[in-house]
């Protein structure tokens, strides 16, 4: 008996192994789930709705699951490459923190390092399900050999990991998820370095990259955003005294 379960466990620990291995690993293959709304925001998508309308030549050659949950799958077509660009290249960001007593307003300037390119990287949609008025969908993309190598140096080097939460009105529709985003990316930045620097600084500049699965959510109306990133500062321009 002690034998058969010896052997059970064995068979189990391989098995375990076998299929670690055949996990392809985060600097190879990116998958990140990915959810859209079903329906539009009511009265905000008019114009994208009359956009799908005047598409209907090719309605025919759609499926099923395409003409029930078409505005959904063109939001995540809109959605997963915006989330690559974070994850394959990272974000730029210069930023001006707002300071009182020297009349200084905040200033946030967020953009994509590169943009995403179907041609260089294939984005993968598996398992689609329709769940709480949302579809959900895991999307892949394999990193290529550059990108692997460039994914490397930012794990090699020792990059400090920041978080940040941020969130934006769901009647901006995508632009309210990418505003959200922005806002998680501030944020992250802001309070880093409110814990690094004694003295506020006059500009920060530099490069957020994407990692783990971004938690976009909805509450009381607006998209809410948690993210994670390592932090490459470029510049840290401090205030002159004289």
């Amino acid at each position: 008996m002690e034998i058969k379960k010896t052997l059970f466990f064995c068979v189990l620990f391989l098995f375990s192994v076998n299929i670690f291995c055949q996990a392809p690993l985060q600097n190879e293959q990116i998958r990140i789930q990915v959810w859209a709304e079903l329906d539009s925001f009511p009265g905000k998508f008019e114009e994208e709705s009359s956009v799908h309308e005047q598409k209907s030549s090719k309605q025919e050659e759609k499926s099923d699951f395409e003409k029930l949950y078409g505005f959904a799958i063109e939001r995540t077509k809109q959605v997963a490459p915006f989330l690559m660009e974070g994850l394959l290249y990272g974000w730029n960001f210069d930023y001006t923190p707002y300071d009182k007593k020297r009349g200084v307003k905040e200033y946030w300037e967020f953009s994509e390092v590169r943009k995403f390119d179907s041609s260089i990287n294939r984005l993968e949609y598996h398992n689609p399900v329709p769940k709480d008025g949302k579809l959900l969908s895991w999307v892949y993309c394999d990193r290529t050999q550059a990108q692997q190598l460039e994914y490397k140096r930012w794990t090699s080097i020792i990059h400090p990991k920041v978080k940040g939460c941020g969130s934006a009105s769901v009647q901006d529709g995508f632009e309210g998820i990418k505003q959200a985003c922005s806002n998680a990316a501030k944020n992250a930045v802001r309070e880093y370095w409110r814990t690094m620097e004694k003295n506020k600084p006059k500009e920060i500049s530099g490069t957020l990259l994407l990692i783990r699965d971004p938690r976009i959510f909805i509450k009381n109306g607006r998209y809410e955003v948690d993210l994670d990133f390592f932090l490459e500062t470029d510049r840290i321009v401090p205030y002159t005294y004289y």
